[in-house]
């Protein structure tokens, strides 16, 4: 059967679709757990999205079936070969797109035990790669700002799990095809990256200028500690992503009214979740 590639808009609106239901499963979830007392939601209310994710995903995708989303826009999910994924990426896939981020936290911190205990490396070795460790762990916004660049200017992988294992996705009907603003997202994802290349370099030839490369490695200051990324000016009414984020309240809350979304990292937040700061500098 003759497939037809997905473009930007299709991926777009077959994310969204799935994000706005997982919204209503989490919402749900929480609602859930409260009623089952303040101790057990405590314990449980950190890994809600998670057991979302998980319950959704092992629902449809690991059962071979759409999610919502890609029904939504007449989409399947294929390997780079055209055929359907087998269980076992599919459950890559699953534990890369929930737990990928937990896992390299636990596999740097490890990491950085390790090195710094080891009486085999030399202080000068041991310094670098430490040093190497906090810099991709500083990076990780960076990176995933690199990812979605290259995602608008092709349109192939959303999610960095989707380029680890492969899996793409593929419309069927030529006619359900969307290549609206298409030549658009081209630009925005070219302007995009050179603007995130352009301030890398920019920081790391800063950092030379001071005389120690070692102690300037670039570092990615995502959000600024008094100024709202979303509006460039001062914050106004500071509130609080559950991923520490800060913006003016009123900035997020009109970005979450389009997309679920935290506009640095693009981790999903539920509005109802946002907090509001008070005394802060």
């Amino acid at each position: 059967m003759r497939q037809y590639e997905a473009k930007v808009a299709d991926v777009l609106r077959l994310t969204q679709r799935d994000e706005t239901f997982l919204q209503d499963v989490e919402n749900q979830m929480h609602t859930f757990f409260k009623f089952m007392g303040a101790r057990s939601y405590h314990k449980m209310r950190k890994i809600v999205p998670r057991l979302a994710y998980t319950w959704y995903y092992l629902m449809t995708s690991l059962g071979n079936l759409q999610t919502l989303g890609e029904e939504y826009t007449g989409t399947i999910r294929v390997t780079e070969n055209g055929a359907i994924p087998s269980k076992m990426i599919q459950t890559l896939w699953l534990i890369l797109y929930i737990g990928g981020e937990p896992l390299l936290d636990r596999l740097l911190s490890s990491s950085k035990d390790k090195i710094s205990k080891s009486t085999s490396l030399r202080q000068d070795a041991k310094s670098f790669l430490l040093k190497s460790i906090d810099f991709i762990r500083d990076q990780k916004p960076t990176i995933s700002r690199i990812h979605h660049s290259i995602f608008y200017t092709n349109g192939k992988y959303y999610n960095i799990s989707n380029r680890l294992t492969g899996i793409k996705y593929v419309l069927l009907r030529q006619w359900l095809q969307d290549d609206s603003f298409t030549g658009s997202f081209n630009l925005l994802g070219h302007l995009s990256l050179f603007y995130i290349l352009f301030s890398f370099v920019h920081q790391f030839y800063s950092g030379r200028s001071n005389g120690d490369i070692s102690e300037n490695i670039p570092i990615s200051k995502t959000t600024s500690n008094k100024m709202c990324v979303l509006c460039s000016d001062s914050i106004k009414s500071p509130c609080a992503t559950t991923c520490g984020h800060v913006f003016c309240w009123t900035c997020i809350y009109e970005s979450l009214s389009y997309q679920k979304l935290c506009p640095v990292c693009r981790e999903g937040i539920s509005p109802s979740r946002v907090i509001f700061l008070q005394n802060y500098a």
